[in-house]
């Protein structure tokens, strides 16, 4: 299992009639959580596990925190060469919201990576 799971964003994202670029929001800080799907596919990619094994929690908000599997999330618009740019980011918590059957993965420690030289990762924190 990987340490790390990818995000792929669109850009431009329709929020209460405004148009909002995801991107920029959690570069800024302002946007500290990505949802998914609580599907086959995210749990494996998320937990390692599936769904069924968290069959047994009863509750409408269930924390899946030490179930998450990776440490640490990149987020991309669309399919980019070499994942750049992308924000890093420090993954946190994990919540399955079971009344929108989603995923609530939440993040902090964000930082923009804008080339690979030699393998290594050159970032400008913020």
């Amino acid at each position: 299992m990987s340490d790390t799971v990818i995000f792929h964003l669109k850009r431009l994202w329709e929020v209460d009639g405004k148009t909002v670029d995801l991107y920029e929001e959690i570069k800024a800080g302002r946007k500290t959580s990505e949802w998914r799907d609580a599907s086959e596919y995210w749990c494996r990619i998320l937990t390692g596990e599936p769904m069924s094994t968290f069959d047994f929690f009863s509750g409408d908000v269930v924390y899946l925190t030490r179930y998450l599997e990776p440490n640490w999330a990149w987020f991309v618009v669309g399919y980019p060469k070499g994942n750049l740019p992308r924000l890093e980011a420090e993954l946190i918590a994990l919540t399955l919201h079971r009344n929108s059957n989603q995923f609530e993965i939440t993040f902090t420690n964000v930082r923009e990576v804008t080339e690979n030289r030699k393998g290594l990762n050159l970032s400008s924190f913020f």
